[in-house]
């Protein structure tokens, strides 16, 4: 009876120890209604999320009190006397983009989240304020110190860690470039001028590897307004390749005359003044552009509510003029310009395969890889197999242990990968040793100006060794170049640079130019009609080379 009694006195003292908690939340959004950073009227919303309900959903709404800016909630919690809440408040905007607090518990490593210990049945927790960056509403603009401060972060890091910094442009140069370009904060600018001003400087560098990465937060925020069409050059012209949106008012194969009255020309030179390249290679700056231009055009024109087009339809001579609905960034990466592919197709009637590779990293899963090239070149033996096509179109590079892995399968002769001994990569200095199914037949290998560091590497090795027969457009790397890179956050705008440190990475083989790619021994590339018919040209031409070959 007594042991009965003392457990009741527990429970109305301290509430029940299991079951459900009662918590109060309470947020003064005051301060950003004042600023106009948050309005209620116009559909903004307030929630809590936390370990309570899985970060997600939106069944903790919090809403405004009668008199006051104060908006509460009071939730029945599954929490036990004793345990810690971590929550963070969050505002959804009416197109749908969320809006996280920053870091409202700074002493809280875990990404800043807030604290509650649940000390009774009841809880109520003390009025809070929404902690807020400059990424809470469009355009995104920060101080001139805050972005003097990132300028200067950002040259410390590079001049500290870049192992090859005056290799393409003299010390003098870009000390003087760094200089001027800092000199151009002379007031509060926006996210997309400074992302300029610091992509100018690094470009400069002529690294690859050294460039600027956007934070997922400025995605988050900015207008649905981005150009809809995807786009292909061919030579010096622009034509339509696809469509982001269901409707195709300008027919596959257009080629671009100008967007919103500025010349395609004009527009394609600008965004590669500040995409980074090692060595300058035109090939790789193009391709980079092309690849992900509707991205890189909002970034230096911004998001216009309408796209003007001119364009010439194929067939056609006379300009045509139209316009076009933007889409929205969820959109463009729902279409992903290349997914990790490893795959063979055999083709018995040209006695052929082809082995696609379109990327190198596999770091983590350097296991997969090797099976992959194991089973793929088992099968290549046992089929008795005389043409294999490797298509490293799109590989942008990756792990050289894996690159090396596929050489042992496809040399002539024992090489050594690396002209010197790099730290964990130091046995590739010497000469890699035949894989036990190296393959014998004729070896083409497609390339174009994605193939960047391990696949520039890799390439460079075919080409100076004569291993093969390389087809398609110069690659967008050389035999040399940088790697191991570092990456850092920006202070204030979150800008992610990305720079190389250690040292750079020398193919072993002589005179060869390091501002050229790897040139193909036959140059091919899509012409107006192929994009129009879907045709693989270089795949075509490899597959015409084969079938000659046989009748020779």
């Amino acid at each position: 009876m007594i042991r009965t009694v003392n457990l009741l006195l527990v429970l109305i003292l301290f509430g029940n120890l299991h079951g459900e908690t009662s918590v109060t939340f309470r947020l003064n959004m005051q301060p950003l209604i004042e600023k106009n950073l948050f309005s209620p009227t116009k559909g903004e919303r307030l929630f809590v999320r936390g370990s309570f309900n899985a970060w997600k959903g939106e069944a903790f709404e919090l809403t405004k009190n009668a008199d006051t800016n104060i908006f509460r909630g009071t939730f029945n919690i599954n929490a036990n006397i004793g345990d810690t809440l971590e929550f963070k408040f969050i505002i959804k905007k009416p197109e749908g983009q969320i809006y996280w607090e920053r870091r409202p518990n700074p002493a809280n490593k875990n990404h800043g989240n807030r604290q509650v210990v649940i000390t009774s049945s009841d809880v109520t927790i003390p009025i809070a304020t929404f902690d807020y960056d400059e990424y809470i509403k469009f355009p995104i603009n920060f101080t001139q110190k805050k972005l003097q401060e990132d300028f200067l972060q950002m040259r410390k890091v590079v001049e500290e860690n870049h192992p090859a910094l005056y290799d393409y442009t003299a010390k003098e140069t870009l000390d003087s470039l760094f200089e001027h370009q800092y000199k151009l904060i002379d007031n509060d600018l926006d996210f997309n001028e400074f992302y300029r001003i610091l992509s100018t400087v690094l470009e400069r560098i002529g690294c690859g590897h050294t460039k600027l990465w956007i934070p997922s937060d400025y995605w988050n925020i900015v207008p649905k307004r981005l150009f809809p069409l995807k786009i292909h050059f061919i030579q010096d012209k622009v034509f339509v390749s696809g469509y982001y949106s269901p409707s195709s008012q300008i027919s596959l194969g257009s080629e671009i005359i100008s967007i919103n009255t500025m010349p395609i020309q004009e527009i394609i030179k600008t965004l590669k003044a500040i995409t980074s390249s090692d060595g300058f290679i035109q090939a790789f700056k193009s391709k980079t552009v092309e690849k992900n231009f509707s991205k890189r055009y909002a970034l230096v024109y911004g998001y216009p509510e309408i796209f003007s087009i001119k364009y010439v339809a194929p067939g056609e001579f006379t300009p045509k003029a139209t316009e076009l609905l933007p889409v929205a960034v969820e959109v463009i990466d729902k279409n992903p310009v290349r997914g990790s592919e490893l795959s063979l197709k055999l083709l018995e009637q040209s006695n052929a395969a082809i082995l696609t590779i379109n990327t190198f990293i596999y770091y983590d899963q350097l296991e997969l890889f090797k099976s992959f090239i194991d089973s793929s070149f088992e099968t290549i033996k046992k089929l008795k197999t005389a043409n294999l096509i490797i298509d490293l179109r799109g590989n942008d590079g990756g792990d050289p242990f894996c690159s090396s892995y596929l050489l042992s399968f496809i040399e002539d002769k024992p090489v050594p990968y690396f002209a010197e001994s790099y730290g964990k990569y130091a046995a590739l200095a010497q000469p890699i040793p035949l894989a036990p199914n190296n393959f014998k037949g004729n070896l083409y290998t497609l390339i174009d100006g994605s193939g960047f560091s391990t696949t520039g590497h890799f390439c460079a090795l075919l080409k100076y060794h004569q291993i093969g027969t390389l087809v398609g457009t110069e690659t967008g790397a050389t035999f040399t170049c940088t790697g191991s890179v570092h990456y850092v956050d920006l202070a204030h705008t979150k800008l992610i640079l990305g720079t190389a440190r250690n040292r750079r990475y020398r193919i072993a083989v002589e005179n060869m130019d390091r501002t050229r790619g790897v040139v193909p021994d036959y140059q091919v590339e899509s012409s107006q009609n192929d994009l129009i018919n879907g045709k693989d040209t270089v795949l075509e031409f490899v597959l015409n080379l084969i079938f000659n070959n046989h009748w020779d």
